[in-house]
């Protein structure tokens, strides 16, 4: 049963738990499957099951294994994959570890994506519970295959990670789906630029380490999780669909360092 005053702290030690840089490590140099992928072995349904429908946060290599035993199980989606190796690699699905080391390496990418999106959804649901907010926000594998990370009532959003700055200054434009942006900045990079006597723009640098550490948060473990400071005001103007848009906006220039 769904519990968003308590379930935002297990799903944020849970995040804290992944090891991600041994997952760096082992998946670096693991990219050749990188394709687009059937409907038929996509992992969106069964991600959203576990970690939001569910709230069961099984480690990466447990909800992998569970996964691709689902997909091997139904005679559809194994076709599917089959012929989706067959197609790209000349081969046959078999239990020799190749395609299901490339596959996992990919899976591991959209599962990492999914969790950080999935971050704002469970924090946005704990400030509503926590002042008795009735909104009611919408998170599913139907909407993200739309591109839509979140909806709350007419409202859609779209979680993208920006690594620097200049990424920055594009985030919550004029499209329909409002773009949030999410920080994943060099801190030590960043902290040697608003440092250097080479670097004409210091000031920036400081500036978007700021806003950084006002709107995010880093784990022990370096996962990135936003920060109440980030959905309050969108949350406390979620009436009105150019209020928020001005927020956002408001946010990814401060994010880009030139506010």
């Amino acid at each position: 049963m769904k519990n968003p005053i308590t379930d935002l702290e297990k799903f944020r030690k849970f995040l804290e738990s992944i090891p991600l840089n041994n997952y760096r490590q082992e998946f670096k140099d693991i990219k050749w499957v990188e394709q687009d992928l059937p409907k038929e072995i996509l992992p969106l349904t069964s991600i959203f099951s576990y970690y939001w429908e569910e709230r069961n946060y099984l480690c990466f290599d447990e909800w992998f294994e569970k996964f691709w035993k689902e997909i091997n199980a139904n005679p559809e989606s194994k076709q599917s994959l089959s012929e989706f190796k067959k197609y790209f690699f000349d081969k046959e699905i078999e239990e020799d570890g190749w395609f299901k080391k490339g596959f996992k390496a990919r899976m591991y990418r959209t599962w990492i994506s999914v969790l950080t999106q999935l971050d704002f959804c469970y924090l946005f649901e704990y400030i509503c519970a926590r002042e008795n907010n009735k909104l009611l926000l919408e998170c599913s594998a139907e909407l993200d295959i739309k591109g839509i990370d979140a909806k709350v009532g007419e409202i859609e959003f779209q979680v993208a990670k920006i690594s620097q700055r200049k990424e920055a200054r594009t985030s919550g434009g004029k499209k329909k789906v409002i773009t949030i942006p999410y920080a994943v900045f060099n801190i030590e990079e960043f902290k040697r630029k608003s440092e250097s006597f080479r670097v004409k723009d210091k000031e920036g640098y400081k500036r978007a380490l700021y806003s950084f550490s006002k709107y995010f948060k880093v784990l022990n473990n370096g996962f990135v999780v936003f920060k109440e400071d980030y959905l309050r005001p969108i949350i406390d103007n979620i009436g009105s669909i150019e209020k928020v848009r001005e927020i956002v906006s408001r946010i990814s220039q401060e994010l880009s360092g030139e506010t």
